[in-house]
Order: structure tokens, then C-alpha cells, then sequence
């Protein structure tokens, strides 16, 4: 018997709908159905807003750790700048 997390259900579950979601993108751009498009927005909508932190959870973590890093950087070179220190000589 295989056991699954429940974060992989929850993984599992949003990526078979954003399957959907593409499947039926494609499907509205052959059959050329504009109420279609809607549905396909709206679904998109909902991912985009309940599954997105589910999906791309890591990703958010790395790119908030990577911000978090250029900030402070930022910050230090800001304040290096400011002080007039950098181009002084001893």
C-alpha cells in the first residue's frame, strides 16, 4: 500500500486542475469558443489564488530568501554610499 502526504494530494489535486485549465485553453483556442475563454480565466483565476501557494511553495521561499539577501546588500551599499566613506583615503 502506498502512503501519500497530504501535501502531495494537495500537490496532486492543483496540478490536475491546472491540466484541465491548459486542456481547455487549448481546446477554446481550436473550437474558437469565447464562453469557453471565460471558464478557462476563471479557472486560471482560482489556481492562480488557492493553488499557487500550494504549487509553488519552494519557489516562494527561495525567491523571498533571495530578496530578503539583495535588500540587505542594497541597504549596506546605501549606507556606505551616504557616509562618503568609500572614496577616502586613510
Amino acid at each position: 500500500m502506498i502512503i501519500v502526504k497530504q501535501d502531495e494530494k494537495m500537490k496532486l489535486k492543483w496540478y490536475l486542475l491546472l491540466f484541465v485549465a491548459i486542456s481547455l485553453f487549448f481546446a477554446a483556442l481550436v473550437m474558437q469558443q469565447m464562453i469557453l475563454n471565460l471558464i478557462v480565466i476563471g479557472l486560471a483565476l482560482y489556481i492562480y489564488k488557492y493553488g499557487q501557494p500550494i504549487l509553488f511553495k519552494a519557489y516562494d521561499e527561495r525567491r523571498k530568501q533571495k530578496i530578503e539577501e539583495v535588500t540587505t546588500v542594497r541597504q549596506a551599499a546605501q549606507e556606505v554610499l551616504n557616509s562618503g566613506n568609500l572614496f577616502k583615503k586613510k
